[in-house]
């Protein structure tokens, strides 16, 4: 029997100026290996850095979406319904409780990541935050996932390798639990940026909703944030407790392997058609290799060093 797979898409207003590159090169990957594609748009905006772009860009995510997306791809677009009742089936399926917290203590999604794989009409959901990169871009990524978890029940939390592979078969800045296979690794921790789940595994076992350091929860509330831990400080522990893994792999031929950009700067925005190129046809500098953040090499961040270094500063005087 076929298993079916949902890919589901993260995306919110402030996501447009990468979206518009961006979400093309991800559904180009990934159509042709899934049975459903969910566009879950946030409709409730953070505090501070995740409001930005907000009410800049609402209307003309909305616009890229229906008239460059659904013309052309088989999406479902989503907007997050934050009402009280589909709030609490979110919060039943994965926490077993009548209530969740709507954003994380930075302010930043916490709702909208479970309500996405709630969505989702198949128990296997490959997620993506909307600024992923995918190269390799291999056709059989997922089907051979998919081997991983029929034939070990423990496996819970799967993605593609983390960076383009090296050659000496090594990682650069990863939780290593240990390697299983050529390009093939257990990982600690998560990534709630891209990750292939089994979301079943949670009708016996829920997430325990916990809270970051004191110093996180006075700010928190300081800000008027909820005080809820990461999703992926949660789903780590989830994983943890239940003796469950995460597999990070490349797959046969050129595989799939994902980056990220750690940064939104001008530069960035006017580079990135360039480097979406770039990734596509793995020209990329043998420094990228292994490395799962976008390094200097292939965008210049001068730009948001400068503006850290000049917050520091000011908090310090």
């Amino acid at each position: 029997m076929k298993q079916l797979v949902s890919l589901q898409i993260n995306l919110a207003p402030g996501d447009y100026r990468h979206a518009r590159h961006l979400l093309q090169h991800q559904l180009n990957a990934l159509q042709a290996q899934v049975d459903e594609i969910i566009l879950t748009v946030d409709t409730q905006p953070g505090r501070g850095r995740f409001a930005e772009g907000w009410a800049a860009h609402k209307d003309m995510l909305n616009q890229f979406l229906k008239t460059e997306i659904e013309p052309q791809y088989r999406v479902k677009i989503v907007p997050v319904n934050y009402d009280a009742k589909v709030r609490q089936k979110v919060a039943r399926y994965f926490l077993g409780d009548d209530d969740i917290p709507v954003k994380d203590f930075r302010g930043g999604p916490f709702y909208a990541y479970f309500f996405g794989l709630y969505t989702a009409a198949n128990n296997l959901v490959f997620h993506l935050d909307s600024d992923i990169l995918l190269g390799g871009r291999s056709q059989k990524w997922l089907s051979e996932a998919l081997q991983y978890f029929n034939t070990d029940a423990a496996c819970f939390l799967m993605a593609p390798l983390p960076g383009p592979p090296r050659h000496d078969d090594t990682l650069q800045a990863q939780q290593v639990i240990h390697q299983i296979a050529p390009f093939a690794w257990q990982l600690g921790g998560m990534s709630t940026r891209i990750f292939l789940i089994d979301k079943s595994k949670f009708c016996d076992n829920k997430i325990i909703i916990t809270k970051p350091s004191l110093r996180n929860q006075l700010k928190a509330l300081v800000e008027g944030h909820d005080t809820a831990d990461l999703p992926e400080h949660l789903i780590a522990a989830f994983i943890k407790r239940h003796h469950l893994k995460r597999i990070d792999f490349l797959g046969s031929g050129k595989g799939m392997w994902s980056l990220h950009p750690p940064y939104r700067t001008t530069v960035f925005y006017e580079q990135l058609p360039e480097i979406i190129k770039r990734v596509e046809n793995n020209d990329l500098p043998q420094k990228q290799q292994g490395f799962y953040d976008l390094i200097d090499e292939v965008c210049d961040w001068t730009e948001a060093r400068e503006k850290m270094k000049a917050n520091r500063w000011w908090k310090k005087h």
